[in-house]
């Protein structure tokens, strides 16, 4: 559904993202978890506040949410982690708890400075940042697409769903909005 008063250059589109989610919990410093980790194909962010892209033309995202905890997120047709045998680690299956938009246009930083007192910024939050941090006053984590320009993943929980919804409407509507089709 695209907004009407966005006319044919919004500056801000946001994009619905289906996807399947996990919570990836364990010790990095751990060899054998480590070695299940390695084993499992998978790349952590060890970085805080950072996160991972599997290579193209994958939509697999992994989220460094904590020392020892990780957001799996596969925005691809399947939609499904496939969980690792893991040693000292478990991952467990949250796809029915969050929703995700992709915002992207010249004033989605913008957008995104509004809801929240987190510094989106570009100096401040480069490509290949993540935070969590309350966004219209949910808890959201929020990423900088790497290579995108201005293009920014938010993702809450799905009980906030239709309300994040509603505020990305009522807020962008200054910059002129248009909620884009989901692909496929």
């Amino acid at each position: 559904m695209a907004d009407a008063a966005a006319g044919s250059n919004p500056g801000v589109t946001a994009r619905r993202r289906f996807a399947g989610f996990a919570i990836l919990r364990g010790d990095l410093g751990d060899g054998a978890f480590a070695n299940a980790i390695e084993a499992a194909g998978l790349r952590l962010p060890a970085t805080p506040c950072t996160f991972v892209a599997a290579d193209a033309p994958s939509e697999r995202r992994i989220y460094w949410l904590g020392p020892d905890e990780w957001l799996l997120a596969d925005f691809g047709a399947a939609a499904d982690w496939a969980a690792p045998a893991l040693a000292d680690g478990v991952v467990v299956d949250v796809a029915g708890g969050y929703v995700a938009w992709r915002l992207t246009g010249p004033r989605a930083n913008e957008l995104l400075r509004q809801a929240s007192s987190y510094d989106t910024h570009p100096r401040s939050f480069p490509p290949g940042r993540c935070a969590q941090t309350v966004f219209a006053k949910m808890t959201a984590l929020i990423s900088a697409e790497p290579g995108k320009g201005a293009t920014f993943d938010l993702i809450v929980r799905r009980s906030y769903g239709d309300y994040a919804q509603k505020y990305l409407a009522a807020a962008a509507a200054e910059y002129g909005l248009a909620f884009a089709a989901p692909p496929g």
